[in-house]
């Protein structure tokens, strides 16, 4: 998820910010301590309560903005619930803020899902609301490259070099030689349009026991829908303990399929899209750790919760011929 707290906001600020939206006078508002990527807040004004995002230059390009907006545009009208973005009093849903682009996003109903709470049900669901999510963009013409793909894997290996061993011996030479096979076996030609690209639990709402919403649309892609599932799988499929459960797997599987059934070539293909949405994962870990300095407002994540889920498709996947 990549709701954090990077660039403090005044009440000062928020005010005068909150002048340009027509959504009343400002209550009150709280940091979101979470995720890693931009910075966001709760803000409560006499007339509702808010999400205000702040995009951090580090992780979202400028130019890409707008077709994350777009996108969740159209899983709206694709019957996906998504936060809808406010619109200032001169019709521009973004404006600056500390230097940064900002926008204002309503509430979901409900709550972002927790690795505590899956289970066959929740995770069901969700694989459901992911093919839907594809099924919908079907018309979507408008793209954008992944920024976090195997090129970037290759750039992050470059960055990060042998200083990966400080986390853990040897750490290196595992993601070299991961990055090695996966890049070799990478698919060509796959089914593909505007992916979520982190599609994790607390990027899901869920309200009395159904998906009531999805958030998060700042790694926005365009790639392949059986890499999008990868990831799911990666993130859905472990619990808080960073346990594998089987179940859970074969039931965002058996959701996903039954909006959109993978083709032979897809199937085929996810043994090493899986290794590849675990290697993404722990590289960006990786570089965050080795980058994280304690001034910084964020924690980073641990980059070996994603060593372990890659070893675990390591063992358990096989490259079908």
């Amino acid at each position: 998820m990549s709701m954090a707290v990077y660039t403090k906001v005044s009440e000062q600020e928020l005010r005068e910010f909150l002048s340009s939206y027509g959504i009343g006078t400002l209550v009150s508002f709280e940091g979101i301590e979470a995720g890693v990527s931009n910075t966001n807040y709760f803000i409560t004004t006499d007339k509702g309560r808010y999400i205000l995002t702040l995009f951090e230059p580090r992780r979202v390009k400028l130019e890409d903005i707008p077709f994350f907006i777009d996108y969740a545009i159209c899983l709206n009208d694709g019957g996906v619930p998504c936060p809808d973005t406010l619109r200032r009093k001169d019709g521009e849903a973004l404006a600056m803020l500390k230097d940064r682009p900002a926008a204002i996003f309503s509430l979901l109903e409900g709550e972002g899902g927790s690795l505590k709470m899956l289970n066959e049900g929740f995770c069901e669901k969700a694989g459901a609301t992911l093919a839907q999510m594809h099924l919908a963009v079907h018309a979507f013409t408008k793209t954008a490259p992944n920024h976090f793909g195997p090129r970037r894997w290759q750039d992050w290996l470059t960055q990060i070099g042998p200083a990966a061993n400080d986390i853990a011996p040897g750490l290196f030479k595992f993601v070299a030689d991961e990055y090695d096979f996966v890049a070799s076996h990478w698919p060509k030609d796959l089914p593909s349009g505007a992916i979520h690209a982190d599609y994790f639990p607390d990027n899901v709402f869920f309200k009395d026991g159904d998906v009531s919403g999805v958030i998060d649309f700042h790694f926005v892609c365009t790639d392949f829908f059986a890499y999008d599932l990868a990831i799911a799988l990666n993130a859905w499929s472990f619990d808080e303990r960073n346990v594998y459960h089987a179940d859970r797997f074969d039931a965002l599987m058996r959701g996903y399929q039954s909006m959109r059934p993978l083709s032979a070539e897809e199937m085929r293909s996810l043994p090493v899209l899986l290794r590849g949405a675990a290697l993404r994962f722990l590289l960006s870990r990786i570089e965050e750790k080795l980058a994280w300095k304690p001034s910084d407002f964020m924690t980073p994540h641990d980059p070996m919760v994603f060593e372990k889920r890659l070893t675990h498709f390591q063992l358990t996947g096989l490259i079908v011929p």
